[in-house]
């Protein structure tokens, strides 16, 4: 027993060797620690103290405001009030308004009560101001309720009318009540002190004024006397174990005859209008509640029972009978003294008035007896009414709770699926877990299943210390019963209540990080893919049992989608290291190709150029063996070297023919365009290849037009493409066949040349591939050898100068191989739309500096200048609007400069055509003047360059016609 006491005293010196001083207030906590109203954690209704204090107090402030500063100012520091206790309460759920506070039925924690009475002092700038709003608190129903009563009988009831008002947090006593004084006592309960925590003095010292306040008040609010005077004797503020006071009030019958008729009008039978008026309002600040008020408004028992008929009648008739008996007396006994008459005439009277005065008494106690009945009636119902409230703003509040959860979980697994960054995927998870789902910390645990290990710990709330302690920890899991082997081993989530109910289960790591943190319950849930756990999903908090059923629920829908963005987060980082790998083999491969074909190409380039040498002599000794230098020859000699020959001349084409490949291949072919005339060019290249068809006694014919036909090409490069086919048509020409060569005019752009022969044909499903690299008709053509390079080498030449190749052939009627080149671009008059006034020169460029530094040179020039950025708005405005020319970059947005040039071409077949294009574009700017463009300029250009062009193809009339060969604007340069 002694040391039961002992234990005690001492765990009352360690709280109060804890405790701050009154000076220190509860504000210093950022947020409140205890939910504010509605349910606790451990899902009993919040009732520590009744939403009247808290109206009376919230109605005080905005009254005082409102006389010192005027009525805005009174309802805007209500408003303020409101926003004030808003920041500290963590939860949106339980954030209040104006209304709310003013709402007399809701009920609220002391903790929140503490943190509204601070606010109230501070904003209000009155030390006493808890005091005088304290002696506001006394509502109409306690009034109506206490006013049949005395002051001491009310001082006496003061448990009860203080569970009214505070039910269960704090324990009320009546020391002593005499007729003028009385000493009352009041602590609070161990739930109340917690939720003070160390701010148990100043939060003591508040309530301890309300309550005075209240007191003191009790004489003028119930019976119009003056308040009270009260002296304390102790306060909890001062350690003391409880607060007590003596009140001392004036005697009733020492009223003033002012309090006396105010007593008496007010104590009248029932209570004001304005008082049921008041209470109607408190009664129906609910609509479910507003409709039952009119039930609960008291019935003074003495105003439904008049004044007593018989207590009259009796009074009448005594006077009258000992008025009958004196009277009687002096007649039949005249010597009777008249004082004996009038003691037999009081004697009738007396009676009455004893008789009256029982029945009184009788009354009395059968009224005072419906009092009390009415007075439970009133609270039994009162309570019903205010326990249907809270119930109906408990439901509230977790609809609200409820409709918030789901709004953080749908945008959570919105910015979960959001990002693919591991990283950046943790940071979020825990953000929300906090900041959303309102948790004091939150951690994520990986698992590795291997080693069975818990590591990597990522954690959000507290100090870096602490995160780099939880980080850098490894946790073996061996025992599946331990509270980490229950949520890592077995799969199942854990609600920890009390962390002492499990500390000696919790790995010593565990244990360290719990006390750094002080962390009192906790909430841990497996992140589990497909049966796979990947770790663990914490939150906690720092009082015990602040985590329910509830939370552990939210948290297992929250993990399961975490869980699924961490499995897509990993397999996202996963594939992008194989694509890592893979990029950078294939890069290395790239390398290794390439340096491989490098080294080919080098080579076939060597060894060519080596193969030339010693078939020079050899084909030089076969021509002086044939010419009869050394001698003559006889038949058999003649045909056997005129073989060797042709072998030789096949090996040198053979040769040229990978040497051409190479070249390509590499990028290393440079074209020299020109202005040529095709049939001339065509006709030579026949001329060459003459005696070889005759060789083999075919015919080899011509067909160029009358006219000139004027093309833009490489003329050696043009020479070798109708050499190759002509090679090619007299190789797999049988002997007497024809080979017949057309030149024409294809369309306004191109010229075309045809070759024809009578050979075996191409089969149909050939003619595509004819053209490409080593590709051979085995089948049709055994008899003849080659590497199949030609045909492909000839596409390639074609191509680079703007042209297209095609074949056609049916089977026994030999093959037409066909291809285009490029016209001269030829200029006609100007148009009578532009001859009147400067040409207006349309600029396609992009890049803002070229293309200011065209309009200003094309203006100086004396021409207008019109500029646009992208294709299709330059296709837009050249079939709005007449040019006299164009300047168009190839390498434009939207649409290219082919593009456009294309497209502007079906339309106009006379506007002329600049491109401009980089340097390393020529084969481009070569294509673009096949395709219809007058010239091309290669960035970077000067201003010599372009007034040339300018002056060329701007000014048709004027143009000198030696210009057009070599200028440096052309491809050929």
């Amino acid at each position: 027993m002694n040391s039961t006491m002992t234990d005690e005293v001492e765990l009352k010196k360690e709280l109060v060797h804890g405790l701050l001083p009154k000076d220190r207030t509860i504000l210093e906590r950022e947020v409140m620690e205890f939910r504010p109203f509605g349910l606790d954690e451990q899902g009993q209704t919040i009732r520590d103290l009744s939403g009247m204090s808290i109206r009376a107090v919230v109605v005080y402030l905005e009254s005082s405001q409102a006389r010192e500063r005027g009525a805005l100012a009174g309802s805007q520091a209500v408003e303020d009030l409101c926003h004030l206790l808003n920041q500290r309460i963590k939860d949106p759920v339980y954030h209040v308004t104006p209304e709310f506070l003013k709402n007399a039925w809701n009920s609220y924690s002391y903790e929140f009560t503490a943190y509204l009475y601070e606010f109230c002092e501070r904003m209000s700038g009155d030390p006493r101001f808890l005091y005088r709003g304290g002696m506001e608190k006394a509502s109409s129903i306690m009034q109506v309720l206490a006013r049949p009563f005395s002051l001491s009988q009310i001082y006496g009831m003061f448990p009860y009318f203080g569970n009214k008002f505070a039910s269960g947090s704090i324990e009320f006593r009546v020391v002593e009540v005499t007729s003028t004084t009385a000493t009352l006592a009041m602590k609070f309960s161990d739930r109340t002190l917690r939720q003070f925590g160390p701010y148990r003095r100043r939060c003591a010292q508040m309530v301890c004024q309300a309550a005075q306040g209240i007191m003191a008040a009790v004489p003028v609010r119930v019976h119009g006397l003056p308040p009270a005077t009260l002296t304390e004797i102790s306060c909890i503020a001062h350690d003391d174990e409880w607060c007590q006071w003596s009140i001392r009030w004036q005697p009733e019958g020492q009223a003033t005859w002012r309090s006396r008729i105010w007593h008496m009008v007010a104590g009248s039978v029932r209570p004001s209008v304005s008082q049921l008026r008041e209470l109607e309002e408190v009664t129906s600040s609910k609509g479910m509640v507003g409709n039952r008020a009119a039930a609960v408004v008291p019935t003074d028992p003495v105003a439904s029972v008049g004044p007593s008929q018989w207590y009259v009648t009796w009074s009448f008739c005594g006077a009258l009978a000992g008025l009958t008996l004196a009277v009687g007396l002096r007649v039949m006994n005249p010597s009777a003294s008249l004082s004996e008459a009038v003691l037999l005439g009081l004697m009738p009277v007396l009676g009455a008035r004893m008789l009256t005065n029982w029945h009184l008494r009788l009354e009395s106690r059968q009224r005072e007896s419906l009092i009390q009945e009415q007075i439970r009636s009133v609270e039994s119902r009162h309570e019903e009414l205010r326990e249907a409230y809270l119930e109906q703003e408990q439901t509230r509040v977790e609809l609200r709770r409820k409709v918030v959860q789901l709004t953080a979980l749908h945008q959570a697994g919105l910015l979960f699926s959001s990002t693919l960054d591991r990283e950046a995927l943790m940071q979020k998870v825990l953000e929300t877990l906090t900041s959303d789902l309102q948790y004091d910390r939150a951690m994520i645990s990986f698992y590795d299943p291997i080693r069975r290990v818990v590591m990597d710990a990522r954690v959000l709330s507290v100090s870096p210390e602490i995160q780099a302690f939880a980080r850098a920890r490894e946790i073996p899991v061996t025992d599946p019963m331990s509270p980490e082997g229950v949520v890592l081993l077995q799969g199942q989530p854990l609600l920890v209540g009390d962390v002492q109910a499990v500390w000696d289960r919790i790995h010593p790591l565990n244990q360290q990080f719990a006390l750094l943190t002080q962390t009192k319950s906790w909430v841990a849930v497996p992140l589990k893919v497909k049966d796979r756990i990947l770790g663990s999903l914490t939150v906690d908090r720092i009082r015990a049992h602040s985590l329910t059923q509830d939370d552990l629920e939210l948290m297992m829908t929250v993990a399961h989608q975490v869980a699924i963005a961490l499995d897509n987060a990993s397999a996202y980082e996963q594939i992008e290291d194989l694509n890592v790998g893979l990029e950078v083999k294939v890069r290395e491969r790239t390398a290794e190709l390439e340096q491989a074909d490098r080294l080919r190409s080098q080579f076939l380039s060597h060894v060519s150029h080596e193969l030339k040498t010693p078939l020079t002599s050899i084909k030089g000794f076969l021509q002086n063996l044939l010419d009869g230098l050394t001698g003559p020859l006889n038949e058999k000699q003649q045909r056997y070297l005129s073989r060797m020959l042709e072998n030789s001349d096949r090996l040198i084409r053979m040769i040229d023919a990978l040497l051409d490949r190479t070249t390509i291949q590499s990028g290393k072919l440079e074209l020299v365009p020109v202005e040529i005339d095709l049939g001339p060019c065509v006709a030579e290249a026949v001329e060459q290849l003459r005696l070889l068809a005759q060789a083999k006694h075919q015919t080899m014919e011509a067909v160029v037009p009358s006219v000139p036909l004027m093309v833009w090409a490489d003329r050696d490069r043009l020479i070798q493409i109708v050499t190759n086919l002509l090679q090619n048509a007299v190789k797999f020409t049988p002997e007497g066949g024809r080979i017949m060569v057309t030149v024409r005019k294809e369309n306004q752009t191109l010229a075309g040349v045809s070759v024809h022969d009578t050979g075996p044909g191409i089969p149909p499903e050939f003619l595509e591939q004819i053209f490409d690299p080593f590709f051979r008709v085995k089948q049709v053509r055994s008899g003849t050898k080659g590497l199949g390079l030609g045909l492909s080498i000839v596409r390639t030449l074609v191509e680079l100068q703007g042209g297209t190749i095609t074949a056609r052939s049916e089977p026994g009627q030999g093959a037409e191989l066909s291809f285009t080149i490029p016209l001269l671009p030829t200029m006609a008059a100007p148009r009578s739309d532009v001859a009147t006034e400067a040409a207006c020169i349309l600029v396609v460029e992009d890049d803002p500096d070229i293309r200011q530094l065209l309009q200003d040179r094309f203006r100086a020039m004396g021409y207008r200048a019109r500029s646009v950025v992208d294709g299709v708005r330059a296709v837009e405005v050249m079939k709005a609007e007449r040019f006299g020319g164009m300047i168009l970059d190839i390498g434009i947005p939207s649409m290219d400069g082919m593009e456009v040039l294309q497209e502007i071409r079906k339309g106009d077949q006379q506007i002329p055509i600049v491109v401009v294009t980089a340097s390393g574009s020529k084969e481009s700017a070569v294509r673009a003047i096949g395709m219809g463009a007058q010239a091309y300029m290669l960035k970077p250009f000067d201003v010599d360059e372009l007034q040339r062009v300018a002056n060329y193809w701007f000014r048709p009339l004027e143009r000198p016609p030696s210009e057009l060969v070599g200028s440096r604007v052309y491809p050929g340069e």
